[in-house]
């Protein structure tokens, strides 16, 4: 195996490592995606989750913006994704020791895993920035090694999901702690990312981050994945809750989330193939509109865990697309010494909609119920399409006018 290991050239031994770092950084993650289960077992109501998502949401703007700065400046994503996965690791794991089923474990976990996310809320943003930029700098298949992350989530999904009635939902956290602690070792001998050509020296140094945000493009897209990521928050959150309305056991979600992140792998796969035939920025655009197509399923028709995963591809396929080519689009956009702080202020820009999504998410999923609360969601998820495709063209317009 070591003989056979040396004979690789160096972009099969980095395309190896990747795959070590995101695919099986997606297989903890899946041991550790039962906290909005976790919560609904201890007493949370829709509206209580909405808001200590929404404090962590907070949270998590400080945080990608915190740690994208801090890998500008050091010119390092290695080093920061090994602190926010070793910090994440170790607090999530401690979380089953606040005690459940008193006065103020509502309030201790409110408190507690809003600070959690200070490290945990960037884990995934520099698992893919590490993935991303190796893959542009070293021609590698970024559809390929990604994909293989949607599958390992799928089968850490049911594995845990199969474990589930032995272990307790409790034991997740630090099942998922303790399996974090593969990718950071593949993270210390990762490539580390070039960090472009030096811009001119400017009066004042500093990072310059006003490139950026005379971006026009850049600009807008932010603006479409303010709502996008609206859209996501309230669908991803409030499915254990749809469930018990719909009298599915809790025990299938990993099978639902393994399910559906199987359905990323096709156009993961096919995104070479996309690329060639056509411009990122259109490939974004049919990403909300498939994902609509499930919350409509779940509005009209899903009723049971069939329906449910019959459905649930049309999300797959919409968020395989989504990841394929949102985080490539971002890459083309921005200067090449600010990609890491240009993904920050995107995913603070997400984190931002997880609050909105978040607080007005609970509260209406309170108030008109389950099945109309996926239509509400469907109608957003057009609405971001229809926005980013409007934008298009007036961008092409401003650009032909000058």
């Amino acid at each position: 195996m070591k003989r056979l290991f040396s004979r690789l050239g160096p972009g099969a031994k980095q395309a190896l490592n990747l795959t070590g770092v995101n695919g099986i950084f997606w297989f903890a993650w899946a041991f550790g995606n039962y906290q909005n289960i976790y919560l609904q077992q201890v007493g949370f109501s829709p509206s209580q989750l909405g808001l200590l998502n929404a404090i962590a949401s907070a949270v998590g703007i400080a945080s990608v913006a915190f740690w994208g700065m801090v890998s500008d400046r050091l010119g390092s994503v290695k080093k920061v994704l090994i602190a926010v996965l070793g910090g994440g690791a170790l607090f999530y794991s401690l979380v089953p020791l606040i005690p459940a089923g008193t006065a103020y474990t509502v309030l201790a976990l409110t408190i507690a895993l809003p600070l959690i996310n200070f490290f945990r809320g960037s884990m995934s943003t520099f698992a893919e920035n590490l993935l991303v930029r190796n893959c542009n700098e070293l021609r590698l298949n970024y559809g390929l090694l990604r994909s293989l992350g949607s599958i390992l989530f799928t089968v850490g999904s049911l594995i845990i999901s199969s474990l589930l009635p032995f272990v307790g939902v409790g034991n997740t956290f630090w099942l998922c702690g303790v399996l974090m602690l593969i990718p950071i070792a593949f993270t210390f001998f990762s490539r580390e990312p070039s960090a472009g050509p030096k811009p001119a020296k400017k009066k004042g140094g500093g990072m310059h981050l006003e490139e950026l945000f005379q971006n026009q493009a850049y600009l807008l897209f932010l603006g479409f994945s303010l709502i996008f990521y609206i859209c996501t928050t309230c669908e991803a959150n409030y499915i254990p809750y749809f469930m018990a309305a719909v009298d599915v056991p809790s025990e299938q979600y990993g099978v639902l989330m393994g399910y559906r992140a199987l359905f990323e792998v096709p156009f993961l796969l096919l995104m070479v193939r996309l690329r060639r035939r056509f411009p990122l920025r259109i490939l974004v655009i049919f990403s909300p509109v498939l994902m609509a197509l499930e919350c409509l399923g779940f509005f009209l028709f899903a009723r049971s865990l069939p329906t449910m995963l019959l459905f649930c591809t049309f999300y797959g396929l919409g968020n395989g697309l989504f990841i394929g080519s949102s985080l490539n689009y971002l890459y083309e956009l921005a200067p090449d010494h600010l990609k890491a702080s240009a993904q920050a202020f995107f995913v603070a820009v997400s984190s931002v909609a997880g609050i909105l999504g978040n607080l007005l998410g609970g509260v209406l999923f309170d108030g008109v119920g389950a099945a109309p609360f996926y239509a509400v969601v469907a109608g957003l998820f057009l609405l971001s399409a229809l926005i980013f495709y409007l934008s298009i063209r007036w961008e092409k317009k401003s650009a032909q006018a000058a």
